[in-house]
């Protein structure tokens, strides 16, 4: 697999011509959508700031000599955990009423800067709006806190006609009106490319800005975004079988003519949906191929019908010309599950 640090670089330009005026929260939770961490933040050096889920990544970012502002989007943290916070440059998000009794023993010299998460109809974490209006009270009149920031997160961002979008927004702004926030956040990926105008302070982008589109019916291609992962293999064997011959488990695919056959190094252990039906493209020596035949752990099989091919042939599974939300729509799930999926037995290879 190989992951370009060149075209993140080129995403997150992309993401600060959409919202010029907002700060950029580069979002690399989940070893950095599949990507390494570290090599999504070096990459990533000129965005304002990180988010992450929780304190081991912080670990692992100061660890690499990371310094830059980090929100932990949904932490769990003790007291001594949050007066460490605030000289490390980390951000909490308060999110439920059980989070308050740890900063009831913060110092009161702390100058912690907090995030508090709204729901305004995610369903997800944040506080309902009227205790959210409490809790900012309360953490406006915390001596130990420097600054506290508001966010939220719209459900439906990805389908910009969808009218919670627009409700989501306005109930947001209308409670942030009521009291003195530092920041406030609203658009992840979708939002920032379908609200641009409601960016507000900071946008949080994740998956644009390793090349995926955000947006249902909207490819990458449009956005002008290039994927920072290419998903390689290679060709191990090639027959000739005749009509009728099964191919894979269960036997539920049959070739319908004399054909010959490609299997190449890779299954649902290093991460290919296994779920992947006949018909999933998969592109070798610049020509598209089928898959055929189910995925099975270690390997596929594609029909290599006219092409040229050899043995030792690389083959893109995803990346380059064979865009990974093709993959994710035929196998009934997202670009973010792939992403996140790769094992850890599939070398990664940084360029």
């Amino acid at each position: 697999m190989l992951i370009d640090r060149s075209a993140i670089k080129h995403n997150l330009q992309k993401v600060r011509e959409l919202v010029p005026n907002a700060q950029l929260m580069a979002v690399i939770k989940a070893d950095g959508y599949g990507h390494s961490m570290e090599v999504a933040a070096s990459a990533l050096d000129r965005a304002d700031e990180f988010a992450v889920t929780g304190l081991d990544d912080v670990e692992r970012l100061r660890g690499q000599g990371i310094d830059k502002p980090i929100t932990m989007l949904s932490p769990t943290f003790n007291t001594d955990d949050l007066n460490q916070m605030s000289a490390r440059r980390v951000r909490p998000v308060i999110y439920d009423l059980g989070q308050l009794d740890a900063l009831s023993g913060l110092d009161p010299s702390a100058e912690l800067d907090i995030w508090l998460k709204v729901d305004t109809g995610m369903g997800r974490l944040g506080l309902c709006i009227e205790d959210a209006h409490l809790v900012a009270s309360r953490l406006l009149g915390h001596s130990g806190i420097n600054s506290v920031s508001a966010m939220t997160h719209l459900a439906n961002a990805d389908d910009p006609e969808h009218p919670s979008n627009l409700r989501q927004i306005k109930q947001f702004l209308k409670f942030a009106e009521e009291h003195d926030f530092k920041q406030l956040s609203i658009m992840n990926s979708a939002g920032t490319v379908a609200f641009s105008d409601h960016a507000k302070d900071l946008v949080r982008p994740g998956v644009i800005l390793y090349g995926i589109s955000p947006q249902r019916g909207m490819s990458a291609m449009s956005l002008n975004l290039r994927p920072a992962m290419t998903f390689k293999s290679e060709l191990i064997s090639i027959k000739r079988l005749p009509v009728g011959s099964p191919i894979g488990y269960g036997s539920r695919y049959a070739l319908d003519s004399d054909s010959t056959i490609g299997i190449i190094a890779c299954g649902y252990a290093d991460g290919y949906p296994r779920h992947a039906p006949s018909g999933t493209p998969v592109l070798i020596n610049g020509m598209y191929v089928p898959l055929i035949g189910r995925v099975s752990m270690d390997l596929i099989t594609v029909d290599l019908g006219d092409i040229k091919a050899d043995v030792g042939d690389q083959v893109i599974l995803w990346g380059d010309d064979n865009p990974i939300e093709d993959i994710a729509e035929m196998s009934g799930t997202i670009a973010y599950e792939l992403l996140c999926g790769i094992t850890t037995r599939v070398e990664r290879i940084v360029i």
